[in-house]
């Protein structure tokens, strides 16, 4: 297998991949559009976009791979998602998202409908959270949650994030929801039963207990690293309490961004999300995660 690819070999290497996916998803070939205008990727019944790379842009096997989990997560949703499903509400379209991700990647693992399916979703949700660890700075934010749930719901996922105390018992019962789940209508109802369950959750972060001995050195030191820097659990929010999400919270988007690699993608960067969205399809949005949230 080569290891490397120039970009117009690229591209004929991911469409025959995904023409490959739907034979084996029993699925109708699918028309792949590279956009040089958009770094999302979308699905509708006729047309996968995928963000474009340049003809001498050079490429790996490991910008393949991950290009074909993108390709298998959105056939998923062409074969299991019912696009017409959602809700008025942005953070439970974005609860939903959360959920229905989690349940046809689990459903299609369960139904081991290609070879190595578990390893491509798996590699996809653990690299897209590799890159939150590295952005988030506090994940006991509430427009953190769908996410933290996208990756809770997922049993493939091997990377984890912190989890806000009070978050675990209601994904926990989520999940096991989720893996109930029939259709995207049900997917839908989990997502609102989680929003009702946040929504009573305290509305602010509690006062800190003060330790016993209030001089210097006294009571319970913050752990450190061992640069002396606080530990990753305080600077990401693990360990605080989750609080509700309030009126008008907005959550960061959950699903994998299709960007081209760095240095590899084509001209042009404006998303066409609205415009998608406006013509049924599901839209894989760049805006994910926001830094110091």
């Amino acid at each position: 297998m080569k290891t490397k690819y120039f970009g117009y070999e690229f591209r004929p290497a991911v469409t025959l991949f995904a023409h490959k996916i739907c034979e084996s998803l029993g699925l109708d070939p699918v028309e792949i559009e590279w956009s040089e205008y958009t770094q999302t990727a979308c699905i509708n019944q006729h047309t996968m976009i995928l963000a474009n790379v340049r003809d001498d842009a050079v490429l790996t096997l490991g910008d393949l791979q991950r290009y074909t989990g993108f390709v298998v997560h959105e056939l998923l949703h062409r074969k299991y998602t019912l696009f017409g499903v959602n809700h008025r509400d942005q953070y439970v379209r974005t609860l939903h998202n959360a959920i229905e991700d989690a349940w046809i990647e689990h459903k299609a693992i369960q139904s081991n409908l290609t070879g190595n399916i578990g390893e491509l979703l798996g590699s996809l949700i653990d690299n897209m959270t590799t890159e939150g660890l590295a952005q988030v700075s506090d994940w006991s934010n509430p427009q953190q949650y769908p996410y933290v749930l996208a990756v809770y719901a997922r049993p493939h996922a091997k990377i984890k994030v912190p989890m806000a105390e009070g978050l675990a018992p209601i994904f926990e019962e989520a999940t096991r929801r989720t893996h109930l789940c029939k259709s995207s209508k049900d997917t839908l109802a989990v997502a609102v039963w989680v929003y009702a369950q946040l929504s009573t959750l305290p509305t602010e972060q509690p006062e800190p207990v003060q330790p016993e001995g209030d001089e210097q050195g006294e009571g319970d030191a913050p752990t450190t690293g061992g640069s002396g820097s606080p530990s990753p659990d305080q600077t990401q929010g693990q360990g605080k309490v989750a609080t509700a999400p309030q009126r008008g919270t907005e959550a960061m988007e959950v699903e994998p961004t299709n960007k081209a690699p760095e240095n590899a993608h084509s001209h042009g960067s404006f998303s066409q999300a609205s415009a998608m969205q406006k013509n049924a399809y599901h839209v894989t949005t760049r805006k994910r995660f926001k830094l110091g949230a």
